[in-house]
């Protein structure tokens, strides 16, 4: 689709989990030194260098589940809520700084922070949390009907280096395709340790890149060049509640809708379910998406 999935850049599985090995500053760089601030943990960050010339943020998101998990280790991501105030550069490292501004026996929120010299790209604020006591239990039920992983068709999406299938295959995703502002994707990623952290960490980058695409599914090639083609998208926001566990070795489903597309913005959700039917997470995301000059203006 035009902007879409095809123009993405692809992704190596290697180097998909080197950028998540993230490093702790050492004392040898004064620049690179520990926090005094006990409340603040340092770590440094390394960029895929893509023929994009910023900084991906699904590998961001990503990142940022990795440094929580490792500030907080007993404890897991519930909701992380990110938003994007520049674009970074790539091809230099990154300062990530966690600041504890609650850390208690059942729940911890965390501030992350990406930065590169004085300009910060990314911050997060990040929960944190332990299973407690439950009291009510209930959740929206998969659709009867959705067609799985075995039913569908493969399809390349050169950002995931990993499976996906979805209904149709890769006609599904073709910039001639005309269809409503949906897309069931079944991923499947067994390149990643299969620990609690890389399953939340490679589902984070997996729900970063569809806001986009899905927005621009009911419009044909034709008609969008007649608009003037997409010239601009960048995401500005993009929160992720974590569930329940689940493995990223496992088949998870993300049914990805854009919900709303007008005034040059856009508005998305992805709600995340297991093979069994099982909601394990679900995303919201906003962005801007402006069309290039009509022709003949």
């Amino acid at each position: 689709m035009t902007g879409g999935v095809a123009t993405w850049p692809t992704i190596a599985a290697a180097d998909l989990v080197d950028v998540l090995d993230l490093e702790r500053p050492t004392a040898a760089d004064p620049a690179d030194s520990a926090d005094p601030d006990a409340a603040i943990t340092r770590f440094r960050a390394r960029n895929l260098v893509t023929p994009i010339p910023r900084t991906l943020g699904a590998q961001v998101l990503a990142q940022t589940v990795v440094a929580a998990e490792r500030v907080v280790p007993h404890m897991a991501v519930q909701t992380l809520q990110g938003v994007f105030p520049r674009a970074g550069d790539p091809t230099a490292p990154v300062d990530v700084r966690v600041e504890r501004l609650h850390e208690g026996r059942s729940a911890a929120i965390l501030q992350v922070g990406f930065r590169q010299g004085a300009a910060e790209h990314y911050r997060a604020f990040v929960t944190l949390g332990v299973a407690g006591p439950e009291l009510v239990r209930h959740a929206d039920a998969l659709p009867a009907g959705v067609p799985g992983p075995e039913e569908c068709a493969e399809v390349s999406v050169p950002m995931l280096p990993w499976e996906t299938r979805t209904a149709g295959g890769a006609a599904a995703l073709s910039p001639d395709a005309v269809g409503p502002p949906r897309l069931d994707l079944w991923t499947r990623c067994t390149a990643v340790p299969d620990t609690a952290t890389a399953a939340r960490a490679i589902l984070a980058w997996s729900t970063e890149g569809f806001l986009g695409p899905v927005a621009l599914r009911p419009y044909s090639r034709a008609e969008l060049e007649r608009r003037g083609g997409r010239s601009m998208s960048v995401a500005l926001s993009q929160n992720i509640t974590f569930h329940e566990p689940f493995s990223a070795h496992e088949w998870l489903l993300l049914r990805c809708a854009s919900e709303y597309a007008g005034d040059g913005r856009m508005h998305g959700r992805i709600r995340v379910f297991t093979r069994a039917g099982r909601p394990v997470a679900s995303v919201s995301a906003d962005g801007l998406m402006r069309p290039g000059p009509r022709p003949g203006a």
